[in-house]
């Protein structure tokens, strides 16, 4: 298997990775450019505000949107981690299905009944330059257990707006999940049935062929 080693692939990836996950950062940082925003709108010199473009000008966008869960597993080659079943009456089917740089599916669940959200990312460890495909960098990373049986170990990260964010792997894959909206009491359960499901997956999976031509 290839793993992306091109700096232009990797460049696009990680920009990809980025893409709709809230970042961390230093308070300090925060302010700081909250300053010099502030400088930028109050001179009468300054350039004209652009909308936030999600890839850099003159490279082709990572994230590629699909109509749903088969036609994203056909263009990447793999199978994908989908929403436990214990949790199909809470939320609506993927609202979004994305690719990101041909290498990671991303999934996008909101909640039927209140203001929760789930971004569920999937990626092949073979394939990928990385491990983390969270998108989120400066965060305080704590290893804990899942609560389930196996007692698997994953690193979790709560950012300012209240977002959790969650990194593991298992078999060969990589796993990042993001739930917006959760307090501990509610998190904790999604997280172990996610982390079930995904030790499920990931065995029944362990021997898939990958589509020859997503190497």
């Amino acid at each position: 298997m290839k793993k992306l080693t091109h700096p232009l692939c990797a460049a696009l990836l990680a920009v990809g990775l980025l893409t709709g996950i809230a970042q961390a950062a230093p308070e300090d940082e925060a302010s700081a450019a909250e300053e010099m925003t502030a400088e930028k709108t109050d001179s009468p010199e300054s350039a004209p505000e652009h909308e936030d473009d999600s890839h850099p000008v003159g490279t082709p966008n990572p994230m590629i949107e699909y109509p749903d869960v088969p036609a994203l597993e056909r263009a990447i080659g793999f199978p994908i981690l989908y929403l436990p079943s214990n949790f199909y009456a809470l939320y609506h089917p993927a609202v979004h299905v994305y690719g990101i740089s041909g290498q990671v599916a991303d999934l996008r669940f909101k909640g039927k009944a209140d203001d929760t959200a789930i971004t569920l990312r999937t990626a092949l460890e073979e394939r990928i330059f990385t491990t983390d495909i969270s998108g989120v960098y400066g965060a305080n990373w704590q290893t804990q257990s899942a609560g389930d049986v196996k007692r698997t170990q994953v690193d979790v990260a709560t950012l300012a707006d209240g977002t959790r964010v969650v990194r593991w792997h298992a078999g060969r894959f990589v796993f990042a999940l993001s739930a917006t909206g959760f307090d501990d009491t509610s998190f904790k359960p999604l997280l172990k049935s996610f982390v079930v499901v995904a030790d499920r997956f990931a065995h029944k999976y362990r021997s898939f062929t990958l589509n020859p031509n997503k190497k």
